[in-house]
């Protein structure tokens, strides 16, 4: 695996914006952990993003302000079952909503796949399983962000 040219992205985007891609893990409506935050967490470290660790249990809109306050780029989100699904599209409503427009939406699970035609309409970017976090999901999560951190379309390609 080679994550040279990862790296040689975040370095695009830290030389275009002045910081690293930041990003939030965050836990909708839910009391458990999730058991991909973390392993995720410390790979996207490893690659040079910053990231923040949302608490257990935040209502969609508080994640929304959460990401906005913080200045994220991106949000990922666990859809553990079929009750997550609506909690994320009340994020994309709230992000919309809350002037965080320009946030990109990563939903996932480990496991259970989330259906792409109630999501992306609502503004998800990207669907992915957090289970395989690696090279080629951080390469994905790069594209959504472009080399300058600007938001584009949504990518389709999961």
């Amino acid at each position: 695996m080679n994550i040279k040219p990862v790296e040689k992205r975040i370095n695009a985007i830290v030389q275009a914006e002045g910081r690293r891609p930041r990003i939030l893990l965050a836990h909708l409506d839910s009391e458990q952990p999730d058991r991909w935050t973390k392993p995720l967490a410390a790979s996207l470290a490893e690659f040079g993003f910053d990231v923040d660790i949302g608490p257990t249990s935040q209502a969609p809109l508080q994640a929304a302000r959460l990401a906005i306050d913080n200045d994220v780029h991106m949000i990922c989100v666990s859809v553990d079952d079929i009750t997550h699904q609506a909690s994320v599209v009340q994020l994309a409503e709230a992000l919309q909503t809350e002037g965080g427009a320009d946030i990109r939406l990563v939903a996932g699970g480990a496991g259970l796949q989330p259906n792409p035609e109630e999501l992306y309409p609502v503004g998800v970017d990207l669907i992915v399983n957090f289970d395989k976090a690696n090279i080629n999901l951080i390469d994905r999560m790069l594209d959504l962000l472009g080399e300058a951190g600007k938001k584009r379309k949504p990518y389709r390609g999961c």
